[in-house]
């Protein structure tokens, strides 16, 4: 679609779009004085921000862009869900004396959980053992 375009021109809007917009205006139409666009109606612009900018969509709705982009976000944060994995417990493992080599080693596992290990003196065995109990631990 060319950015070019009015937004509030019907014939340059596709189907689902159009279909959004003549629903905020029939709301805007039918409701009183001051009141919240309903949940239903902000729903419908969410649904097709996977489609159309934020900037779009706020200007063909006619609706805040900052408003708009706040429900966009909270959507597709509440889509991927809270983490509900228990935090990891902290593991300490003394390390040996040994000459003073300093690394830090960042560890990701696929539930997102993180082990970042800053250490000064541990033998290449110890870091080993740390990643293996760090990788073992069920979240």
């Amino acid at each position: 679609m060319n950015d070019d375009t009015n937004p509030t021109d019907v014939s340059a809007i596709a189907p689902a779009l159009e279909q959004v917009r003549q629903r905020f205006e029939s709301w805007r139409q039918r409701r009183k004085k001051r009141t919240r666009i309903p949940q239903s109606l902000w729903n419908a612009a969410i649904a097709l921000s996977d489609e159309y900018s934020i900037c779009h969509l706020s200007k063909t709705l006619r609706v805040n862009y900052t408003t708009l982009k706040s429900k966009v976000e909270n959507a597709n944060t509440t889509e991927e869900g809270p983490s509900h994995t228990l935090p990891t417990p902290f593991i300490e493992f003394q390390a040996p004396a040994a000459p003073f080599i300093e690394s830090t080693i960042e560890m990701i596992k696929s539930d997102g959980s993180v082990m970042r290990m800053h250490v000064k003196g541990a033998g290449a065995f110890d870091l080993v053992e740390m990643g293996r109990a760090f990788l073992a631990i069920d979240s």
